[in-house]
């Protein structure tokens, strides 16, 4: 035991010193100064998994930046999004249909949801409560939706949906699709229907052909098609639902 108690400590200094080196923890599994490290690195994320790391190590990986999954990345990304939010506004509470930035919005929509049912990991809680996130919105005065001084009612019914627009509405933390033709979808009717016609936040999906990048930057990894009409591809529709926006696409 005290062996592995010496090698974590030394292979948690070889990270510390290549964060500081390249400005993030992200080692290549086959890096080739120290092939070691990279299989060390996603050793601990397994380990975490089965409760193998200690509370500790996980705090002191997490004060150099360890990234634990791909979402934790994106989470990353959106959060420093929110700050810049805040710094300009005053505040956390992003429209729900702000359309200077969807993504966050719909990011924003969905942290108070997995929250709200317990999916939200503790260590992203606190950060959001450090910068002042409301995590209730309710009771307030309607969402701001173009503008984040001004407040304006929600759709409702009786606006007008345009034809053949697909949507993803978001439903107690899962995202419907309804192009607004025909009956909608049970779970989104039963929203509107609870809600006296009110619709839920939604994210509008572009009139065109997409080419979705599940894993990775800048083309690279899986990419998924979809043709511009119809349901999207399960891919895509799970990534939406764990991350709160759309994958990387062209």
């Amino acid at each position: 035991m005290a062996r592995q108690g010496v090698d974590w400590e030394e292979m948690f200094k070889a990270l510390s010193a290549f964060c500081r080196q390249q400005g993030h923890c992200r080692v290549p599994a086959d890096w080739g100064k120290n092939p070691q490290l990279g299989r060390w690195v996603a050793m601990q994320r397994y380990r975490r998994k089965l409760g193998e790391v200690t509370a500790k190590q996980v705090e002191r990986l997490d004060k150099i930046g360890f990234v634990w999954s791909p979402t934790d990345r994106m989470w990353g990304a959106m959060f420093d999004r929110l700050l810049k939010f805040k710094k300009k506004h005053g505040h956390c509470d992003v429209p729900s249909q702000w359309g200077r930035d969807l993504n966050l919005a719909n990011w924003v929509a969905n942290q108070r949801h997995r929250n709200k049912v317990g999916a939200l990991a503790p260590e992203r809680v606190k950060r959001l409560d450090g910068i002042g996130f409301a995590w209730a919105v309710y009771g307030k005065s309607k969402a701001r939706k173009a503008n984040p001084g001004k407040a304006t009612k929600p759709e409702t019914l009786s606006d007008k949906t345009p034809d053949a627009e697909e949507r993803l509405y978001h439903v107690v933390g899962e995202y419907i699709q309804y192009n607004g033709v025909g009956l909608m979808p049970p779970r989104l009717g039963k929203f509107v229907q609870q809600r006296g016609g009110e619709f839920p936040s939604y994210i509008p999906l572009p009139n065109r052909a997409l080419v979705f990048r599940m894993n990775g930057d800048h083309g690279m990894g899986t990419k998924v098609k979809w043709g511009g009409k119809g349901a999207l591809p399960t891919d895509v529709r799970d990534y939406l639902n764990e991350n709160g926006v759309l994958p990387p696409h062209d």
